[in-house]
């Protein structure tokens, strides 16, 4: 049966600044990400659903936090993120394609950038495993639409194709 809410558990319960992300995830030449942060690293390739938030959220995450601005899913963290980064202009200093709605972020910006991640857990096929993803991020939007006065995060409205700008 299907969760009719939101109930996935947060990583370490913690958000991560994009610092702790970058350092972790690509430790440069030589580098290992488990030697940087092994309990951060242990998310690295799984699946699950991701918030970016901006300001400072000092709660556990959860997707209804009004810092948000995306939420997404994937089944590969590392693999996306290094995406959004790609498209919001963080990792150079243009942006390129990987991310569509990271070209609605503020370009190269990430001094209050945050993020959490809500893995699933269960060991199952890859098709029950895709459905649970986009299932997890419906319930995700709809934990952030009713805490959030019936919007969306910015970031998941495709209407702008200008990159916004936080405050």
């Amino acid at each position: 049966m299907a969760p009719p809410a939101f109930d996935l558990t947060p990583h370490l319960q913690r958000w991560f600044a994009w610092s702790d992300i970058l350092a972790c995830f690509w430790p440069g030449p030589g580098g290992r990400s488990l030697q940087v942060d092994p309990l951060l690293a242990s998310v690295i390739d799984q699946s699950g659903v991701y918030c970016i938030a901006w300001g400072d959220v000092c709660d556990v995450p959860h997707p209804a936090n009004s810092h948000i601005k995306y939420i997404g899913q994937t089944k590969n963290f590392k693999a996306r993120i290094g995406q959004f980064a790609t498209s919001a202009g963080i990792f150079w200093d243009d942006r390129y394609n990987g991310h569509s709605a990271a070209w609605r972020w503020p370009q190269g910006e990430t001094e209050k950038m945050k993020l959490a991640f809500f893995p699933l857990t269960e060991n199952e096929s890859e098709h029950l495993r895709t459905g649970r993803l986009f299932w997890y991020e419906a319930l995700a939007l709809d934990a952030y639409y009713l805490s959030n006065g019936n919007s969306l995060p910015p970031l998941n409205i495709p209407r702008n194709p200008d990159a916004l700008v936080f405050g």
